[in-house]
């Protein structure tokens, strides 16, 4: 099987389409590759469900914007798709339609015809039927097996968590010194960080020397958020603690402060509860493998970003 690499190197066009660019995980990747425009691609087009600041800030830096919505059907996915030469699927679970009707991600990039596909999910989803938000990405996974063959280079890139979620709780974390989750405190995950996932993919995208296949990002050992916690307190106030509420009570309070939509906070609180079961404790060296070097550790990302956890 080719590599991306060598079908955007032989590419007149040289254009990649990003989904999912309404939120952090997309619009990472599409700002890591609009730094790099003109290296090793030319155009780079970013589809979103609902225009937000990240869609805005994406499109200054030159990406072609453009809104998909799983209610409109396959004719305007396969439109969108047939412009690019690489298609990467990172799941619109902002659309207000999110459920069963989004595998049309991933089967339009067959009918566009399109030579690359990469479709983007979670560590241990193959376990995770029982949550509303997450199936889903199964049912995604499961029409890019059927899919697959049918492209000259195709990759299945499964996440572990982010702890960039830190973000989402900035001002409990800042004023009431606590960081509340439905998570349970001892349980295990190996977490990594949105700016590393993102270079990773860049990385697999343009490098010649990584082939098709699945790759596992995660962090280089497990956590938890118990441990999270006391590395906040190191870094940033020697008060903060963790504090596992109920998923209601957390649901309620991202929708209070207003960063996040009902669906992604759904999707949010059905990943902390597979954490919670231990359905995300997988450990993998791919992270280090696409990067090269050491990913960045909850600490270094806390110690980067510790004005934010500021009141």
């Amino acid at each position: 099987m080719a590599t991306f690499a060598g079908i955007l190197s032989a590419s007149t066009c040289k254009t990649v389409l990003i989904t999912g660019c309404d939120m952090y995980a997309g619009f990472q990747l599409a700002r890591t590759m609009l730094e790099q425009k003109g290296k090793h691609f030319e155009h780079v087009y970013a589809a979103y469900f609902e225009e937000n600041l990240l869609v805005k800030e994406i499109e200054k830096l030159g990406a072609h914007c453009i809104r998909l919505a799983i209610a409109d059907g396959a004719d305007p996915v396969v439109k969108a798709y047939s412009k690019a030469d690489v298609v990467v699927v990172i799941p619109p679970v902002t659309d207000e339609k999110w459920g069963d009707d989004a595998c049309v991600f991933v089967s339009a990039a067959e009918e566009a015809k399109v030579k690359g596909l990469v479709l983007c999910s979670k560590v241990g989803v193959d376990k995770m039927s029982e949550f509303r938000m997450l199936e889903p990405l199964m049912k995604m996974e499961q029409t890019y097996d059927k899919v697959k063959g049918n492209f000259k280079a195709a990759s299945l890139v499964r996440c572990s968590l982010h702890f960039d979620l830190l973000w989402l709780f900035r001002r409990q974390i800042a004023l009431d010194h606590t960081i509340s989750l439905s998570a349970t405190a001892d349980a295990k995950f190996a977490p990594l960080a949105e700016s590393d996932s993102a270079q990773a993919l860049y990385n697999m995208l343009v490098d010649p020397k990584f082939p098709t296949g699945t790759y596992e990002l995660t962090g280089v050992k497990q956590t938890d958020f118990k441990d999270i916690a006391h590395d906040a307190a190191s870094m940033i106030d020697s008060s903060i603690k963790y504090k596992q509420v109920g998923r209601q009570e957390m649901e309620e309070y991202l929708k209070q402060q207003g960063d996040a939509c009902e669906n992604f906070i759904s999707y949010l609180a059905d990943i902390l509860e597979a954490v919670s079961k231990g359905l995300m404790e997988k450990c993998s060296g791919d992270l280090v493998k696409l990067l090269g070097k050491q990913p960045v550790s909850v600490k270094k990302y806390l110690e980067r970003n510790s004005g934010s956890f500021k009141p």
